[in-house]
């Protein structure tokens, strides 16, 4: 493996070149700081990342001015020099870029080719396309931004549902001076949002928030406080925008060497199972089985259930039928940790449902109960707060708990809009 003597990286940002006896540039990575970076690729290092290290003989250290010249310089050389680990932690042909166009109301668009557009602010290289599409969604139903190629004559599908103001892209309407002024204001949460500004972004709402109550503008003070719950909402999506790939899965890693120590697991939880219930009064009612191998989302393995058994709103209740039917499944294979949204209760009748399997020595069960932030994972021990775990690992455990929340939701509301329009 490749000695390296990490007092002679500076603190800085810039990009680093891995490369082989032959002087083969082997993986490109950018960061922000340079020294902590390349430190924790020897911390716990995953198997891609221990193959890296073991291939590379050398480590080539480019510092740059900004983080954001670091991100364009990286994009540059793993284009001239297409590096094979690089290569491997592609999900595409090519890498993905957010740009605002350089116009009167710039839209925001994320392509693969940046230099098709003229556009004054751009973000990226990104390696994965699929997750900023779901975040620049989830972004635009509190914070609007337009995205037509064209502008046109009829209102857009996109301003009637709410995601567009309607007047950027209008032909024959004159928009006004506020109007521009809203629509530049949500450009720069974009940003902020995208740069990962969370802090200033949120301690800037709360002080105009404060500012607008004093004047008691409550209505403006409202429609800020939605803003700043939705960025709160988002602030989990976006922790993963531009990092180093390598670095985001040795991240993970220690996450999840955490939880086998925290829950004493015989093994590092390579699988996830994540468990949630969704009804409406009673109506409506499924439960969702959303899986993580090595800590990533694996979409193949999502499973949705329609409740049978239980005919009134009893969360536990669903839970158990739901897992007590997923465990009629050994095809599927089984998990190394599964986690349940809920608190004791729910807690001990998943633990039942496990028990009845003959599954609870294979298997751990924990619970989130989201009020207090608290894991229960144990019938005879006090519940662990998030506050006992690492920074990383509360946000991944968090992170578990949302995605279940919004496959759940969405699988809810198509059953009750099928119902809808049948």
């Amino acid at each position: 493996m490749i000695k390296i003597d990490l007092k002679t990286i500076p603190q800085k940002p810039g990009v680093y070149l891995f490369k082989d006896e032959s002087g083969k540039v082997l993986y490109i990575g950018k960061a922000k700081d340079l020294k902590k970076r390349i430190a924790s690729y020897f911390k716990n290092p995953s198997l891609k990342v221990k193959q890296l290290l073991t291939e590379a003989k050398d480590l080539e250290i480019l510092v740059t001015p900004t983080e954001a010249e670091a991100i364009f310089k990286e994009s540059d050389l793993i284009k001239k020099l297409n590096p094979v680990y690089n290569q491997l932690l592609r999900d595409d042909t090519n890498y993905f870029y957010i740009i605002f166009t350089q116009e009167k109301f710039p839209r925001i668009y994320l392509t693969h080719q940046p230099t098709k557009f003229k556009f004054f602010k751009i973000f990226g290289p990104f390696s994965e396309g699929k997750a900023l599409r779901q975040l620049l969604q989830i972004i635009r139903k509190k914070i609007p931004f337009c995205t037509c190629r064209e502008n046109h004559l009829r209102e857009c599908l996109n301003a009637s549902l709410g995601l567009c103001f309607g007047f950027c892209c209008l032909k024959e309407v004159r928009p006004t001076l506020a109007d521009r002024k809203k629509y530049y204001e949500n450009l720069k949460i974009v940003e902020k949002i995208l740069k990962g500004d969370f802090k200033n972004l949120k301690k800037e709402l709360l002080e105009e928030m404060k500012k607008l109550l004093t004047e008691d503008n409550l209505i403006l003070a409202k429609k800020l406080q939605d803003t700043y719950l939705a960025i709160k909402k988002i602030e989990e999506e976006v922790q993963i925008l531009g990092q180093d790939p390598f670095f985001l899965e040795n991240k993970r890693r220690k996450t999840l060497l955490e939880l086998k120590e925290k829950f004493n697991l015989p093994d590092i939880p390579r699988i996830i199972e994540v468990y949630d219930i969704s009804h409406f009064t009673g109506s409506f009612k499924v439960g969702i089985l959303v899986s993580f191998y090595e800590g990533f989302l694996n979409p193949s393995k999502i499973r949705r259930f329609k409740i049978k058994t239980v005919l009134k709103p009893d969360d536990p209740r669903m839970i158990y039928e739901v897992l007590k039917r997923r465990f009629n499944h050994p095809e599927w294979g089984y998990p190394n940790l599964i986690l349940i949204d809920g608190g004791k209760i729910q807690w001990k009748f998943a633990f039942q449902a496990l028990k009845e399997a003959e599954l609870d020595e294979k298997i751990k069960i924990i619970s989130f109960a989201k009020p207090k932030e608290e894991i229960y994972y144990d019938e005879k021990k006090p519940p662990l707060s998030l506050k006992n775990f690492s920074r990383e690992t509360a946000e991944f455990l968090k992170l578990l708990d949302l995605k279940a929340h919004q496959f759940v939701v969405k699988y809810h509301r198509k059953l009750r809009e099928n119902e809808r329009l049948n």
